[in-house]
């Protein structure tokens, strides 16, 4: 037994190191293949708005499971039992918020960040407020999955994080930085499914070495069964604490300001189909998500538990010991799959997989906060596509480096990693999730009151840290030690006081002005709607999807441009000028090769005739001899 609980012999080490490599050639090999989709600003940070609901949902697996999730729930599971599940199900409460207020503000208003909505909502001064805070919080997260992948290679190999990590990095920097978002998108997509397929046959291995179901049920404290295990009682990991810290603000943040999370719902074809991969991640993503990471902690409470009765190993085990809790995961996957190197170097590709799989977001998000709000307005305004795409690559390569060398302050840091996260996460995000809150919610909130709030209630979060008493009135009833409750609460009282710095700051100054609010507040969304089809009325008909159809070229089209027959356009209940959307007819695609075009005036043709530029055909990706489908989108 070595200093991090496993010792894996040299000969296997190799075989495990051979399997990450391979799977680190094919990944980037993969990602690099999806570059050729990217030939414009647009489509290498949201994909052209083209895909169907199911890629970006599926490839959202990948997205909200990183590195630190494998270690960091299996850590928790293992201490506190099924109350880790609690961070990936307790995103409820702001679903109706993001599906019908700020999703369509985001996605309708055409914004192509999160800093270009605070400047369009309020001012500049709110924009670039918006720009260092969030970059903050996407480098931290960055900089934390870089960390804890050296965290896990170190378990393993014993080896240094200081030197593996930028070898790690710089593989997962290149599908990243030549790709743009339709390779992180697919990758993703890909490693969503190994995430799975990792995660379910460490847990059922695991299961099968305790002798079933009910040996781990029967073997799991009480205490470990229960979702709200310590309400009050425990700091470390309290269920109230929980609530207040991570649903209240982790969840809103990650919904509401991560650019990364926004940028997948943006490559989305319609606000239908957005709203559906939204539920698709309530339902089945989070609860599936929550089990793959926090199972394995499950698993090795229970172990331990038989080991102590039994007096000894499980038959045709190991003894299984956990000295550092940090490293669960790594251990139990180890010792239940017996030491057989080629399985658990295919787990430990996954855990490499959730390491790339969020990071690869995170950096395509800073890059794009990057070129739209600080490059582009401030630097070349009036460059090309051409000139954009390259300098979206060297962003890329930027927000890698920045974030790697993060990992240095990382390492130094002491306790849990839950809480490690947590410490520097919860100072950040109260003041700009509160300040978004408003801003979507509330017509009246302005743009004085908006950068008073992210600057006065970001200082006060901040400076918590050297007096946590100010928290003490909102974690008083929590027992324990104060600084385990601090770290969960620190992020209520952030909001509360900024909200309250937000509505004071608004109530005694002059509403905000009516062209900051239309189209950029939850009930305006009409205005919204007008400005994404640029200009006319929008169309709620239902209409039909009209497959099978032949696509041929028309150069007399103008623009991006579609003609169908009078036939079509009544099926699809759409009408001149309406935005329409063409596709190749191949399901399983998903929109990878097609385009949003305007439906210009009707031909005379076959029914089963489409028609397009010859522009249009090659922006759309389609191929020669292909059906396709049009659907009026709005």
């Amino acid at each position: 037994m070595g200093s991090f609980g496993v010792v894996i012999p040299p000969e296997s080490a190799t075989i495990i190191a051979f399997i990450v490599v391979g799977y680190f050639i094919l990944i980037t090999a993969f990602g690099t293949y999806f570059a050729r989709f990217s030939s414009n600003i647009n489509d290498f940070f949201y994909s052209g708005q083209r895909f169907s609901w199911w890629i970006p949902a599926a490839s959202m697996v990948a997205t909200g499971i990183g590195s630190y999730s494998y270690l960091k729930y299996s850590q928790q599971g293992y201490e506190t039992g099924m109350s880790s599940t609690l961070t990936y199900l307790n995103d409820w409460f702001i679903v109706p918020f993001f599906m019908f207020g700020w999703l369509p503000i985001v996605y309708y208003s055409r914004v192509k960040s999160i800093p270009e909505y605070f400047e369009r909502r309020f001012n500049k001064t709110a924009r670039y407020i918006a720009v260092t805070i969030i970059l903050t919080y996407m480098f931290y997260y960055i900089g934390y999955n870089l960390f804890t992948i050296g965290v896990a290679v170190e378990g393993m190999f014993g080896l240094n994080p200081l030197y593996t990590v930028p070898v790690i990095a710089f593989i997962l920097g290149a599908y990243v930085t030549f790709g743009g978002q339709t390779a992180v998108i697919f990758t993703d997509l890909f490693q969503g499914i190994m995430l799975y397929i990792a995660g379910g046959t460490a847990i059922f291995l695991g299961i099968y070495a305790l002798g079933g179901f009910g040996d781990w049920w029967g073997y799991l404290p009480v205490s470990h069964r229960l979702p709200f295990v310590h309400l009050t009682e425990d700091p470390k990991f309290n269920t109230s604490g929980l609530f207040w810290g991570e649903a209240l603000a982790g969840s809103i943040a990650f919904t509401f300001m991560n650019q990364g999370f926004l940028m997948r719902y943006l490559t989305i074809k319609s606000m239908n189909d957005a709203r559906k991969a939204n539920i698709f991640n309530l339902l089945v993503t989070l609860p599936l998500s929550a089990i793959i990471v926090g199972a394995v902690g499950w698993i090795a409470k229970s172990l331990i538990v038989k080991q102590e009765v039994l007096g000894g190993p499980l038959a045709g085990y190991n003894f299984v010991e956990i000295e550092d809790t940090f490293h669960t995961f790594i251990i139990v996957a180890w010792e239940t799959l017996k030491q057989n190197s080629i399985l658990f170097g295919f787990i430990i590709a996954a855990l490499t997989a959730a390491l790339m799989s969020t990071i690869d977001t995170l950096i395509n998000a800073c890059a794009a906060i990057g070129i739209y709000d600080i490059y582009k307005p401030l630097i070349k305004p009036d460059a090309d596509d051409k000139h954009y795409l390259m300098a979206a690559r060297w962003a890329s390569g930027i927000s890698t480096v920045i974030g790697l060398l993060l990992v240095i302050w990382f390492a130094k840091q002491k306790g849990s990693l839950m809480s490690i996260h947590y410490k520097g996460i919860m100072v950040i995000i109260p003041a700009i999730v509160t300040t978004i809150f408003l801003g979507a919610f509330w017509k009246r909130f302005n743009a004085k009151a908006a950068c008073i709030s992210m600057i006065a209630g970001s200082a006060i979060t901040l400076l918590t840290v050297g007096f946590p008493d100010w928290i003490t009135p909102l974690s008083d009833f929590v027992l324990g030690p104060s600084n385990g409750k601090y770290i969960y609460f620190r992020a209520l009282f952030g909001m509360v006081a900024t909200g309250l710095i937000g509505v004071i700051v608004t109530l005694f100054t002059e509403p905000a002005d009516e062209a900051h609010t239309r189209g950029l507040t939850a009930d305006t969304l009409d205005d919204a709607m007008i400005t994404y089809k640029g200009g006319g009325l929008p169309n709620h008909k239902l209409g039909e999807k009209v497959k099978g159809l032949q696509v041929s070229i028309d150069e007399s089209l103008t623009g991006l441009q579609v003609s169908v027959t009078e036939l079509v356009r009544k099926a699809m209940q759409a009408e001149e000028g309406d935005i329409v959307y063409l596709s190749d007819d191949r399901w399983w695609l998903g929109g990878l090769r097609s385009e949003h075009l305007r439906l210009g005036p009707c031909h005379e043709g076959s029914d089963t005739e489409v028609k397009v530029s010859s522009n249009t055909f090659k922006a759309a990706h389609l191929l020669e001899g292909k059906t396709a489908l049009v659907e009026k989108i709005i």
